[in-house]
């Protein structure tokens, strides 16, 4: 079985996100668990943040996003995702320093995308700390958190739509800027809403 992923490339740039396009009914909604795993140090302020910023994004895809520090004890309802988290996931420490490379990635086996994402905190918080957005501690966490949580979003829309391919802008495009992680509104777009709902339909 072949392992590789599919990346999101970081880019110091900004884009010009234009609105969602046209009204879309709402879906359903389907519960979908993220359960994380931090392979090191992380904020509590950080993981609360980055969940409530995926939720409010994939809303309107009808993803109704919870998430699970650790291993449940039980099984869980719906769909369920595993987030790695890679790195030092809070803002207290030494600073992080900038590498080209992936902020997130999602597995794929024989061309077959995997409910399986990691994100590499480190490179996310340098680039953040790259901005020079961190501010005082609490404020820092808060804005790691809300990267994290854009960075989660881009990689449940891998899963959710079963797709490597990459949007043209908004959440789901194949490379975020330090405005487009910390700054303003990220959105996933009309077309990357309906290739969410294709794949809910096709899994129900």
């Amino acid at each position: 079985m072949t392992l590789d992923y599919v990346r999101s490339a970081f880019i110091l740039i900004s884009y010009a996100a234009p609105a969602l396009a046209g009204q879309m009914s709402t879906p359903i909604p389907t519960q979908v668990t993220a359960v994380v795993l931090p392979e090191g140090r992380y904020s509590p302020v950080s993981l609360r943040e980055m969940g409530r910023e995926a939720a409010h994004i994939l809303t309107k895809s009808g993803v109704s996003l919870h998430w699970h520090l650790g291993e449940p004890a039980q099984a869980v309802n719906g769909f369920l995702i595993v987030v790695k988290l890679v790195g030092r996931c809070d803002m207290d420490g030494p600073p992080a320093f900038l590498k080209v490379g992936a902020l997130g990635w999602t597995h794929q086996a024989d061309g077959v995308v995997l409910p399986f994402s990691d994100l590499d905190c480190d490179n996310i918080r340098g680039a953040v700390q790259s901005g020079r957005m961190a501010g005082h501690q609490l404020r820092g966490n808060v804005l790691l958190g809300r990267a994290m949580g854009r960075v989660l979003a881009h990689e449940i829309y891998h899963v959710m739509a079963d797709t490597a391919e990459h949007g043209e802008d908004g959440v789901a495009q194949p490379a975020l800027s330090t405005r487009d992680l910390t700054s303003g509104k990220l959105e996933l777009r009309a077309s990357d809403i309906e290739a969410i709902q294709s794949g809910l339909r096709q899994t129900r």
